[in-house]
C-alpha cells in the first residue's frame, strides 16, 4: 500500500525502514499471521477518496441546523474572499507558543519567530515579483496609505497623487486619512469599460506627480493593463504603486514586479486567514530594493553569528521607527506576527502546485459563474469585454439591493449591491466566486436570480 499525501508525516523511505524493523519486507509479510477466512478481500464501501473540502461540506450537509451559520451560502468577496484553509493550518498556527510572540528585538531569544518572518518576506516577495517585502501591516488598506507616504519620502517636492477610480473604495477612504493634513492634492483617474483609463492617465500626468496608484484585479474585478499603465507613469519620473487585495490571483497573472512596478502592496487575508467579521488581516508591502531605507515596517534579515551558524535579525530599522514619532518612517510596526506566520504556514502547504491548482479553479467556477447568471435573463455583464479572476460586476433588470434583501432572507448572499459604495448604482451587483463554491451552489445563484430578481 502506497499512499501520497503531502499531508502525511511518513514517507515512503519512513514505511521500509518500519517494516525492515518489525523482519517483513512488506505490508502482505506483515498481516501473515491472521486467518485468510478472517480477513476482508473486498472493497470498503467508503467511496472515492475526498478533499478536506469536500468532507467538510459533506458533514456541514449532516448537520443541517439553522443555528450554524457556516450553513449559509456567500458569493461576497469585495476586498475579504473566503478562501480554504486546512485544518492543520489552524492546529500549528494556534500552538500556545505563538499566541503571545511580540516584535522579536532580541535575536538570540527569537530565532524562530524572526525565520518564520523572514520566509514569510520571502514568499510574499517572490509572488510580487519585487526585490524586498516588509514584515507585515495592520491589513491592505493600510499598506497602500503607508506606500503614499513611502513615495513622499522618495518624490521630496512632488505634491500630486494620481489614484485610479477602480481602487477599492475602502482602501481609498484610508488613503485620504492619511494625506488629509499633508498636503498632498490627491486626483482620481477616470474609468473606462471598467478599467482605468490610459488616455486620462496620460492627460492627469504632469512633473508634479509623485506616484500613480492602481488596483489589480480592481474593485469591479477587472484585470488592468498594469504594463500599459507602468510605462505612462514612468515616463513622467513617476512612482508606480500596485495594490493587490486578492493576492491569490497572482499565481495567474503577471506580478507587480514584471509589470514596472516601483512599490507593490496587497492583502494576505487570501493565504488561508478566516474572514473573522473583517479582521484582523495581514498587509502585505514590496518595494524595488534601491528603496529600502524608506520602507516601513520591520524588515528580517538573514546573516550568520559568531560560530557561522546561520541566523536572523530585525535589519535596517532603527528605535526611532518604534519610539520617536516625528523620526518614523511609519508607526504602524506593532506586531502582526501570528497573522504573518499563519499565512506564512498556508503558503508552505499549498506549494507552488496548491497555490495555482486553487487560482486555477476560482480562475474557472467565476467564467461558469458568468455565463449561467447571463443565461437567465435577468441580468448581464457590465464588462462584458473585460477579463476578470474571481470577481465580476453584473447589472441585474431590477434593484440589486432588493434582491440582496431577498436572497439573504433565505440564507444566501449573492454578492454585494454596489449601492453600498454609489448610492446611484442601484442595479451593479458585485459578484465572487472562490473554489469553496461548487457547481450546485453556483446554480442555486442562478435559480435565485431567475426567482427573485
Amino acid at each position: 500500500m502506497t499512499v501520497q499525501h503531502r499531508f502525511l508525516p511518513t514517507t515512503p523511505t519512513d514505511r521500509i525502514e518500519l517494516l525492515k524493523a518489525c523482519g517483513v519486507n512488506s505490508m502482505e509479510d506483515l498481516l501473515q499471521g491472521i486467518p485468510s477466512n478472517v480477513r476482508f478481500n473486498g472493497v470498503l464501501p467508503s467511496g472515492p477518496a475526498q478533499s478536506e473540502l469536500e468532507i467538510r461540506r459533506r458533514v456541514r450537509t449532516l448537520m443541517k441546523d439553522g443555528r450554524y451559520a457556516q450553513n449559509a451560502l456567500s458569493f461576497i468577496g469585495a476586498g475579504i474572499y473566503d478562501h480554504m484553509c486546512p485544518s492543520a493550518v489552524n492546529q500549528l498556527t494556534l500552538r500556545g507558543e505563538f499566541l503571545t510572540s511580540y516584535t522579536p528585538y532580541q535575536p538570540e531569544m527569537s530565532q524562530g519567530t524572526l525565520q518564520a518572518l523572514f520566509e514569510f518576506q520571502t514568499m510574499v516577495a517572490e509572488l510580487f515579483g519585487m526585490e524586498v517585502s516588509n514584515a507585515s501591516h495592520y491589513d491592505g488598506s493600510t499598506s497602500l496609505a503607508e506606500a503614499a507616504l513611502m513615495a513622499m519620502r522618495i518624490n521630496k517636492g512632488k505634491n500630486r497623487l494620481l489614484v485610479s477610480s477602480s481602487v477599492h473604495p475602502e482602501y481609498i477612504q484610508v488613503l485620504t486619512t492619511y494625506l488629509a493634513y499633508l498636503g498632498v492634492a490627491l486626483s482620481f483617474i477616470p474609468l473606462e469599460a471598467g478599467a482605468t483609463s490610459l488616455n486620462s492617465l496620460k492627460s492627469l500626468l504632469s512633473d508634479d506627480v509623485m506616484a500613480v496608484i492602481i488596483q489589480s484585479p480592481n474593485f469591479y474585478g477587472c484585470i488592468e493593463d498594469l504594463e500599459s499603465l507602468s510605462a505612462v507613469t514612468k515616463a513622467k519620473d513617476a512612482l508606480f504603486i500596485v495594490s493587490t487585495p486578492e493576492t491569490l490571483s497572482l499565481a495567474v497573472l503577471p506580478s507587480p514586479g514584471d509589470c514596472g512596478a516601483d512599490i507593490a502592496t496587497g492583502e494576505g487575508q487570501s493565504f488561508g486567514v478566516p474572514q473573522s467579521f473583517g479582521g484582523p488581516f495581514v498587509g502585505l508591502f514590496t518595494s524595488k530594493l534601491e528603496h529600502v531605507r524608506q520602507m516601513p515596517g520591520r524588515l528580517c534579515g538573514e546573516t550568520v553569528d559568531a560560530q557561522g551558524r546561520r541566523s536572523y535579525t530585525l535589519t535596517l530599522s532603527t528605535r526611532e521607527q518604534h519610539i520617536r514619532r516625528d523620526k518614523a518612517t511609519s508607526n504602524i510596526c506593532t506586531n502582526q506576527n501570528l497573522i504573518a506566520l499563519w499565512a506564512t504556514i498556508w503558503l508552505t502547504m499549498m506549494g507552488k502546485e496548491g497555490f495555482h491548482e486553487l487560482a486555477v479553479q476560482n480562475l474557472s467556477k467565476a467564467e461558469y459563474a458568468k455565463d449561467i447568471l447571463v443565461k437567465t435573463g435577468k441580468a448581464k455583464l457590465r464588462y462584458p469585454t473585460q477579463n476578470t479572476f474571481n470577481e465580476f460586476v453584473i447589472e441585474l433588470n431590477g434593484s440589486a439591493g432588493e434582491f440582496a434583501q431577498k436572497a439573504a432572507a433565505l440564507g444566501i448572499a449573492p454578492g454585494v449591491a454596489l449601492s453600498r459604495f454609489d448610492s446611484t448604482d442601484t442595479t451593479g451587483l458585485l459578484v465572487c466566486v472562490t473554489e469553496k463554491k461548487s457547481r450546485d451552489d453556483i446554480d442555486h445563484l442562478a435559480q435565485l436570480l431567475r426567482d427573485l430578481a
